[in-house]
């Protein structure tokens, strides 16, 4: 980092001048910096830094819009992904085929656990509900009505199958 050596040099030339002359220029700000400008680089060593800055400034912006636009390129690429997956999905649901080798992945349908549904929290029993703040205790709900216990308010739903892919 020759550069901030340089500056460092520079400035500390600067602070020299400024003392050898303090006598001479009694308080004049603009002498002061007139023979610190003629007599050091230290004004072209801060350009050159200002200058820097100025490109180092476009490279951040333009890389951020990069980003961005690489961003949104992700997210579309994603919805086609998720999009062929949901394509597989239907296409072995409708067929009826739970497990399929190809060459590249081994696909395997199968159904998931059943999941709580919630009708009408108002319906459902105190005992369900968490009692420091009124919050259902869906952990409990579920696995009572797992038991095969009939809860009013609520009831377990039928997942849908969910797709498995492993990559060989």
């Amino acid at each position: 980092m020759a550069e901030f050596n340089d500056i460092e040099r520079q400035a500390l030339a600067a602070k020299n001048l400024r003392e050898s002359i303090a006598q001479l220029a009694q308080g004049d700000e603009d002498m002061i910096l007139d023979m610190t400008e003629g007599e050091t680089s230290l004004f072209e060593c801060i350009d050159t830094l200002l200058e820097q800055n100025t490109h180092d400034g476009a490279l951040i912006e333009g890389t951020a819009k990069v980003m961005a636009d690489l961003d949104a390129r992700a997210s579309r690429v994603q919805k086609r992904v998720d999009t062929r997956r949901a394509l597989i999905e239907q296409a072995m649901t409708t067929a009826e085929i739970k497990k399929l080798e190809r060459p590249t992945a081994t696909l395997t349908m199968a159904n998931r656990a059943a999941s709580l549904r919630i009708d009408s929290e108002a319906d459902i029993p105190a005992e369900f509900w968490i009692a420091a703040a009124p919050k259902l205790d869906r952990k409990a709900l579920s696995a009572a009505l797992k038991e095969g216990r009939p809860v009013t308010g609520a009831a377990l739903s039928n997942a849908p199958p969910s797709l498995t892919v492993r990559v060989k």
